[in-house]
């Protein structure tokens, strides 16, 4: 519903061209229950931006609008256009927020690794996120406010892919500490969608927050192992 509610909004901005944020919200997440009192600081580094590395990355970065033709087919694609502050950067700020909400036992910061007891340092190689074009919307949004009521609902097939890779925690002397290596979700099926192809910067909004949520519980362990 939150999405629908996202979605609908967005086909009212016929006229502009919004800056798309990488955000959800942190507040309602579950913290995790930890027996014992970690008193210590983690800072989150700034993401390495590996995307361009992988082929399928590609038209996210050439493409000049949020829709692309795709084997042949319309789709709407999480372009880089609509970023301004670069995707490595906002993906760390959002995972740090995740893990502070999830974890209050510790003091999470974001790129104040000389001032904190560990850091984190990981390199994005997927931010992907390709559906099809709506043909309903499309043909709603030209009825205005009744068309697109009509269509709120309209939903395609679409995959999102997010892959961190060589996820690495460090002390503060840069002892690594663990190594947990990569981490990839590939997340496929029905996605709400919308005539001008705003919706998939929220469907792979709302994917990130599973995504970190699942890599939030696996470095738990590691950061549980802190003496």
């Amino acid at each position: 519903m939150k999405n629908l509610v996202f979605c609908f909004g967005v086909l009212m901005m016929v006229s502009c061209k919004p800056t798309q944020k990488i955000a959800y919200r942190t507040d309602k997440i579950q913290q995790l229950e930890i027996d014992r009192n970690i008193n210590v600081s983690l800072s989150v580094q700034p993401f390495e931006d590996i995307r361009s590395q992988s082929e399928n990355n590609a038209v996210h970065f050439s493409a000049k609008q949020w829709k692309a033709k795709i084997n042949g087919e319309q789709s709407c694609i999480n372009s880089e256009v609509l970023y301004k502050t670069p995707v490595s950067e906002q993906m760390a700020a959002i995972f740090a927020q995740h893990l502070a909400q999830k974890m209050p036992q510790i003091r999470v910061f974001t790129n104040q690794k000389e001032h904190s007891d560990y850091y984190l340092e990981a390199k994005v190689k997927q931010f992907y996120g390709i559906q099809k074009f709506s043909n309903a919307a499309a043909v709603g949004a030209q009825f205005g406010l009744i068309g697109a009521l009509a269509t709120a609902g309209a939903k395609t097939q679409g995959t999102i892919i997010i892959e961190l890779t060589d996820i690495k925690l460090f002390d503060k002397q840069n002892n690594l500490i663990a190594l947990v290596g990569d981490f990839r979700k590939e997340y496929e099926g029905e996605f709400p969608a919308d005539a001008n192809c705003f919706c998939i910067y929220q469907n792979i909004n709302q994917k990130l927050s599973e995504f970190n949520e699942d890599l939030i519980n696996l470095l738990s362990l590691e950061i549980r192992k802190i003496e």
